[in-house]
């Protein structure tokens, strides 16, 4: 039992070790997308955002004039 408590810090320190190691190696497969394609896709969410924007807006002023007719 005393061993397992003495390994313990050890393996601890190992497997922290392991996992920065780990880590730093995948850091380094990581590949940032260009200029061109960052524009593209900031161009796509923009784009939706809008159009989300814009239904929300449709049902709101739908909901708005249903419960205008129903409260009168």
């Amino acid at each position: 039992m005393s061993d397992k408590v003495a390994d313990a810090p050890s393996g601890l320190i190992s497997r922290g070790v392991d996992y920065v190691t780990e880590s730093v190696e995948e850091l380094k497969k990581v590949q940032t997308p260009s200029r061109q394609e960052t524009m593209r896709l900031t161009g796509v969410v923009v784009m939706i955002i809008v159009f989300i924007s814009m239904c929300l807006f449709v049902m709101d002023l739908v909901f708005n004039w249903l419960m205008t007719r129903m409260i009168g």
